[in-house]
């Protein structure tokens, strides 16, 4: 074996070590990325939760007031326009 075979082969070993040891750091920062990115969407998906369960209440509390609004302008239209009303001050 000539001497550039010999540094030929040598850097083709180094270049291979180089490329495994990069691959399994690629996959361990990746793994690791994904690991953050499941627990950001764990924390996004309970905030969006409590926000949906806020907003149910903030809808049922206003569907609430509607049907009391609702009820006080009908009563109001009712005791206005019924033709059996008797005025007491008459």
């Amino acid at each position: 074996m000539t001497p550039e075979l010999i540094a030929i082969l040598a850097l083709g070993i180094t270049l291979v070590g180089l490329l495994i040891t990069s691959r399994r750091d690629a996959r361990a920062d990746m793994q690791t990325f994904r690991e953050e990115v499941r627990t950001d969407n764990r924390a996004l998906r309970a905030e969006v939760h409590a926000d949906n369960q806020r907003l149910r209440q903030d809808v049922q509390a206003l569907a609430e007031r509607t049907a009391r609004l609702e009820g006080a302008i009908q009563g109001l239209f009712t005791s206005r326009h019924d033709p059996n009303r008797r005025d007491d001050a008459a």
